[in-house]
């Protein structure tokens, strides 16, 4: 009774959780919905802002009031880039209208061969002026590196230094015209942002939750009905005198009274070798088998009179102990970053991702066997280089911050690690902090990692 009382207790709590499991996954896939509509308000504002054009004034405070509609300009010449971004993105030209006036234009990559009649037209002196062009943009600060460049280029440009920091403005604007932009008017596509970002996440830990909550409702089902089952095992053994066909013995004879172990009962029925009689059950002999009567359940394990205990074992999930490890190594990744941030070499972590593999794994799998024992000391093992290459890729994002601090920044050290790496010359310290962060992690865990290898 107290055993189907705890199945009980723990399948209304498993079913408990599956409620406010499946509560937080509407709730975070609503969030979603809700930023489909916050995207589709914010693109029918840009929309309007982008089908209004006025001319591009270089003087005009373009801090407010200057992204609701294009910025449009005539041009008939262009130079080469005087300048571009450290990502090699974005680059800066000076273009020229019709009095030969000029001002600063940003363009995202290389020039296409349209530009070509106008850059002939700067710098060949038999050149015919091409027609006008009408370029659009959006209008904004001309920054102060830009700045820089643009004075010690204009002059080089026109062999005289005439422009200086004083008379900037005047000839300059303090404006230049983004060619790489859209006008956005009063769209907010954060707001969306923030809502996919926060529903996608809510959404992938209602999911495991859910997961995890309808395993463990099965489970305790399942061990339910194996100590239901049980007990009409024992029930029939301790009434021989009843019709025990529908038990499973066939033509065997019951136990009886006098053929119990030492513990009253027998275990026969539950495939251990136990008391009952051999003569029609497919044994040598007649006379009943010598048994030891175990005692417990199905789902606690059963004590024979010896004192050896049989525990069930339950089957476990690779997969899902897969992402348990890595989940649980990522604490100790977590950890390296930051003992790392305050100057020292992390291998201590190294216990600490092994250590939470282990338990993730144990988790999510259900049980930790030898294999999941590898399998999390693998991902350990691996978890130790990416948490020391994620190290520098947070150094250079941080360097490269202070011109372009933005998720941009961070796409381009992502992409191009390996050649930033190189131009920077860091591969051997990278080399280095591996390798003392592996022989660390080894030595604050070298007796877990036996006890993993040894695990059974």
């Amino acid at each position: 009774m107290i055993a189907a009382a705890n199945y009980k207790k723990k399948k209304q709590k498993a079913m408990m959780g599956i409620v406010v499991s499946a509560i937080i996954l509407v709730l975070t896939l609503s969030m979603g919905l809700a930023g489909l509509f916050f995207y589709l308000d914010a693109s029918a504002e840009a929309g309007k802002a982008q089908q209004r054009e006025e001319w591009f004034d270089p003087w005009e405070d373009c801090k407010s009031g200057t992204q609701d509609s294009y910025k449009k300009w005539e041009i008939i010449g262009l130079t080469e880039e005087f300048a571009s971004d450290f990502k090699e993105t974005y680059h800066y030209y000076f273009a020229f209208d019709e009095e030969w006036y000029p001002f600063i234009v940003k363009m995202k990559g290389a020039l296409g061969e349209e530009y070509d009649p106008y850059l002939d037209y700067v710098y060949e002196d038999d050149a015919a002026e091409p027609e006008p062009l009408t370029i659009r943009g959006v209008a904004v600060p001309i920054e102060d590196d830009i700045r820089e460049y643009a004075i010690e280029c204009m002059n080089i440009l026109y062999d005289e230094e005439f422009i200086t920091e004083e008379n900037f403005e005047d000839y300059m604007g303090i404006s230049l015209l983004d060619m790489s932009c859209v006008p956005l008017g009063k769209a907010d596509f954060g707001m969306a942002r923030g809502f996919w970002i926060a529903g996608f996440i809510g959404s992938v830990m209602a999911v495991l939750l859910l997961i995890l909550y309808v395993r463990n409702w099965r489970d305790a089902s399942q061990a339910e009905k194996r100590e239901k089952s049980s007990m009409r095992y024992a029930a029939a053994w301790q009434n021989p005198s009843e019709d025990q066909s529908g038990y499973g013995y066939g033509n065997c004879d019951m136990p009886q009274a006098s053929d119990l172990g030492e513990n009253g009962n027998t275990a026969g029925n539950y495939g251990y070798e136990g008391s009952g009689t051999a003569g029609n059950c497919g044994r040598e002999g007649s006379e009943p088998v010598k048994g030891y009567g175990y005692t417990g359940s199905m789902s606690s394990g059963y004590t024979d009179g010896s004192g050896v205990r049989l525990v069930p074992v339950k089957k476990s999930n690779v997969f899902l102990g897969i992402i348990g490890a890595i989940g649980g190594s990522l604490v100790g990744v977590v950890l390296w970053i930051m003992i790392s941030m305050i100057g020292f070499v992390a291998g201590v972590a190294g216990f600490v991702m092994l250590k939470f593999a282990l338990k993730g794994y144990e988790k999510l799998s259900g049980r930790l066997d030898q294999k999941g024992a590898v399998i999390s000391l693998i991902v350990a093992a691996f978890m130790v280089t990416f948490a020391c290459v994620l190290d520098y890729v947070i150094v250079l994002c941080r360097a490269f911050f202070e011109w372009d601090a933005s998720l941009d920044t961070v796409r381009y050290v992502v992409m191009n690690f390996g050649t930033l790496m190189t131009e920077l010359d860091t591969w051997r310290g990278f080399a280095v902090n591996l390798l003392v962060g592996y022989a660390l992690s080894i030595w604050s865990s070298y007796q877990l990692i036996g006890e993993t290898l040894r695990y059974k």
